[in-house]
């Protein structure tokens, strides 16, 4: 049973970010704070970079990924995500508001 609660509970602490980096790395993105952005840009500048790149991202984790993978490294802060839900908001009411009575209603 105690395997069962282990599995199914969330992790108590596990850190919060208000303001955070993000590496996006092809198909996965890792969240890191300001430091190691700033690390992974860093590296990402010179110009003999090594092949693989290695970080920690905001839970402590290892991560190693090939430094020619690293696509793009980018602030998200609360106003931003907050920006970004009400653009969608707003998106798709103007979207809805565009369509006939006939159409499918997503």
């Amino acid at each position: 049973m105690n395997r069962l609660k282990d599995y199914f509970e969330e992790p108590e602490d596990v850190p919060t970010l208000d303001n955070y980096y993000v590496v996006r790395c092809g198909w996965t993105s890792y969240v890191v704070t300001r430091e190691t952005a700033a690390e992974v840009v860093a590296r990402l500048g010179r110009f003999r970079r090594r092949r693989w790149l290695h970080f920690t991202d905001h839970v402590g984790a290892a991560v190693h990924v090939r430094t020619d993978t690293v696509v793009a490294v980018f602030e998200s802060t609360t106003g931003q995500r907050q920006a970004e839900r009400e653009f969608e908001r707003a998106r798709k009411l103007e979207e809805k508001a565009d369509r006939r009575p006939w159409e499918d209603d997503d």
